[in-house]
């Protein structure tokens, strides 16, 4: 691959190019299309075919014309529109505008406060399945986020990875997805769909338990340990066994605290400890309330059996 820098007073753009041979570069306007250099069809999940930050002018408009791959514009200061299917949406600070490929689209800065924004071309094959991670859609096309500095970093490192050298390939496809992983830890947890069946959500949660049960575990902190809200979890995974988080985690720990009081000498109040129970009292509560009687009970009469058998 190939780069190029260009600047301007207002703007600075960092383009990516194929190698020779193989190099089509559309430069500024060819009939209505838009792009500069998006011929990238190899293996990456998404790949950062150009970037730029610009400060635009009052009235500076754009298109209409169309993209041939995802450009995404996010807005540092000021105001201006985006039009697109017939639709304004009048954005600002914080705003995130997405073009997809074949919308023709027009954007305009606002004459008294004309935005400043920073943007990044791309496409690969995971690109519409992480776009819509983020919470876009064909029919969704604005999001905003409360602090955008942090992709604005990864643009500007973008942009001081011109020279001609692997190292910078592979840093210009990590600071993509760090662009979009950092975008979407942002958005509201219920926001992001499920990446996985619920399935897999269940047998994660129930490897988790299995696991941890003698530490101090709420459903909700599994939960965001997967990257589900809580009802979605539960649901799956009820789904799956027929039995809430809860309820295997509880059952878990009495059979796991039985085993012990059957197998070993040690006082109920560590066992209670060594199942998840901190407080020796709530223990017995749980376990009376599971076998129909105390643990001290439930030893003695496993201790009788065992000298009958």
């Amino acid at each position: 691959m190939n780069t190029r820098i260009t600047k301007r007073s207002a703007m600075t753009v960092l383009e990516v190019l194929e190698n020779e041979g193989n190099k089509q570069v559309v430069n500024f306007p060819y009939t209505n299309i838009a792009d500069l250099s998006t011929d990238y069809h190899g293996p990456s999940p998404c790949h950062l075919n150009y970037c730029g930050v610009e400060h635009c002018p009052p009235g500076f408009q754009f298109g209409p014309s169309i993209r041939r791959s995802y450009l995404l514009h996010s807005i540092m200061d000021g105001h201006g529109i985006y039009k697109v299917h017939n639709k304004t949406y009048e954005l600002s600070k914080g705003d995130m505008f997405l073009i997809y490929p074949g919308d023709v689209t027009i954007y305009r800065a606002d004459q008294k406060d004309p935005w400043s924004y920073f943007w990044i071309g791309f496409n690969g094959y995971q690109a519409a399945y992480i776009l819509s991670q983020m919470g876009f859609s064909p029919l969704q096309h604005v999001i905003h986020l409360d602090d955008l500095a942090p992709m604005a970093d990864c643009v500007m490192q973008m942009l001081g990875t011109h020279q001609l050298t692997l190292a910078n390939e592979l840093l210009r496809e990590s600071l993509l997805l760090r662009f979009f992983s950092l975008a979407i830890r942002q958005l509201p947890a219920r926001s992001t769909k499920p990446v996985h069946a619920s399935a897999e959500y269940a047998k994660v949660t129930m490897q988790y338990l299995t696991n941890h049960y003698m530490d101090k575990i709420r459903i909700s902190d599994i939960a965001n340990y997967v990257g589900v809200d809580r009802s979605y979890l539960t649901k799956s995974f009820h789904a799956e066994y027929q039995i809430s988080p809860q309820e295997y985690l509880i059952n878990l720990r009495m059979c796991k605290a039985a085993e012990l009081l059957r197998h070993s000498d040690q006082s109920v109040s560590m066992i209670a400890q060594q199942c998840g129970y901190p407080d020796a009292l709530a223990f017995t509560k749980m376990f009376r309330q599971h076998y129909r009687k105390s643990p001290t009970e439930y030893r003695q009469e496993a201790e009788k059996q065992h000298e009958n058998d």
